[in-house]
């Protein structure tokens, strides 16, 4: 039975989802601020976070939930689920690390196919099965099958939108569009700046194993560009 915590203030709405997810057969742990949600990660995390941004009068106490979450587990499924639908928040959130965003309101059939989503995508990454893909280029290794990518020989700590872009743009010798890259997110309608913040995040991994790291050029107007083959 998976785990998945809700953080949510608004006591009605926090009981609504929990109980729902509950009756899909989850396990549900619900608490109202980042205190609670904090000291009850530090026991056992759960498999997979919602967060609202707000909680309380702490304006971007889910964003704090978040960055712990990933320092604990940087493969551990976060979804913002908030009323702050502004571009920047969403950029934001995705820059901490969350594997999804979704802005209130939410038909609660739309939540569970993304947590479902979710939940196949992080089972998958963290599954070998024997003769999965394996491809190599250069001091890159794609482990397709399990969603796992290494850099000279250490395992980069990507989100599935980080590798669905850095495979499509291994894939296209002369360069990925936008058009590409918002393709292979799987996060439907997506703007530019969103796919150049998700680069940037996936540059700064490379950078944190390979100071010098300068594979993912960008094609101006155009996309970006895998370069060590």
């Amino acid at each position: 039975m998976k785990t998945i915590a809700i953080v949510e203030d608004d006591p009605r709405q926090r009981a609504h989802y929990a109980q729902a997810l509950r009756e899909q057969g989850y396990r549900v742990r619900d608490f109202e601020d980042r205190e609670q949600a904090l000291h009850a990660f530090e026991r056992a995390l759960p498999d997979l976070a919602i967060l609202d941004i707000i909680l309380g009068a702490e304006i971007g106490g889910g964003f704090e939930i978040c960055r712990y979450l990933q320092q604990r587990d940087p493969y551990l499924p976060v979804i913002f689920l908030t009323s702050r639908g502004n571009e920047i928040d969403r950029i934001y959130g995705l820059q901490l690390g969350a594997w999804d965003y979704q802005t209130k309101p939410i038909t609660f059939d739309y939540l569970i196919a993304r947590i479902v989503s979710l939940f196949r995508i992080h089972d998958r990454s963290n599954r070998r099965p024997e003769g999965g893909e394996l491809r190599t280029l250069g001091k890159l290794q794609l482990d397709i099958a399990s969603m796992r990518a290494c850099w000279d020989g250490h395992t980069l700590a990507l989100t599935p939108t980080e590798f669905d872009l850095l495979h499509i743009l291994t894939e296209r010798a002369h360069g990925a569009s936008y058009d590409d890259l918002a393709e292979a997110s799987k996060q439907g309608v997506v703007e530019n700046n969103t796919i150049n913040t998700h680069i940037v995040h996936l540059r700064k991994k490379f950078k944190e194993i390979d100071p010098l790291f300068d594979g993912i050029r960008t094609k101006y107007g155009y996309g970006y560009h895998w370069v060590c083959r």
